[in-house]
């Protein structure tokens, strides 16, 4: 059975010390309760993130200020729920999913399959996009209150003009890059799904989600988003 470690690092008491799996979700045999519990509740969330990005990804064709606050919450509340899964099958999944230079390559423990750990990684790997996703909506709302409120721009010196915020060219910018994250996002979890048992997968219809309308144009690649 393939396992992994980390090369010079002991991982005692993480990744899945709650649940110790006995099969590869490659292999024939079959996966025990604490396996199936794991992988349920990665499922799970994988399923609510899917739901997620169709309602963020939606969002983007017509921005509205209560939905951008509304969705904003609830990226945090599922990234906190994410993270809640990663600490309670290892303590610092920066640590087993990043680990510093030197430490060498993911290769075995006796504690989970390579499978488990693939996408307990891509789970990890997911939150920084979430995250920079909630920071993409935020700003949208703050430009969008600027707008209802009607705030004058500062005049940055008495002899230059006052130039006025281009709050709709701003906010077209910011869903650009929200479009970006969510195809980022999608492309992370299809990934993954080899990983799962093939009971628990995810379709690639859903995972496709949201269809682009004609005309719309998705960036394949932000700046900030380059190096990732």
């Amino acid at each position: 059975m393939r396992r992994f470690f980390l090369t010079g690092l002991a991982l005692v008491g993480c990744l899945l010390g709650s649940t110790v799996v006995r099969a590869s979700t490659r292999s024939n045999a079959p996966v025990d309760d604490a396996a199936h519990t794991y992988w349920l509740e990665a499922h799970n969330l994988i399923q609510e993130q899917v739901r997620l990005l169709d309602r963020v990804e939606q969002s983007t064709e017509k921005p509205e200020l209560s939905r951008l606050k509304t969705l904003s919450g609830q990226v945090l509340l599922h990234t906190s729920a994410v993270n809640r899964f990663l600490k309670s099958n290892c303590p610092e999944p920066k640590l087993l999913c990043m680990p510093p230079a030197g430490l060498g390559e993911v290769a075995g423990t006796d504690g989970a399959t390579l499978e488990q750990v693939q996408a307990y990684c891509s789970l990890y790997r997911s939150t920084r996009d979430l995250t920079t996703m909630k920071s993409r909506l935020d700003q949208q709302a703050r430009l969008m209150t600027i707008e209802t409120s009607r705030i004058k721009p500062v005049q940055q010196t008495a002899r230059k003009k006052i130039v006025p915020v281009n709050v709709a060219a701003a906010v077209n910018v910011s869903s650009r890059d929200v479009l970006v994250l969510v195809q980022s996002s999608r492309q992370r979890l299809a990934q993954m799904q080899p990983a799962f048992p093939e009971a628990l997968r995810i379709s690639e219809a859903s995972l496709r989600g949201v269809a682009v309308q004609p005309g719309q144009t998705v960036p394949t690649q932000s700046a900030d988003m380059r190096g990732r």
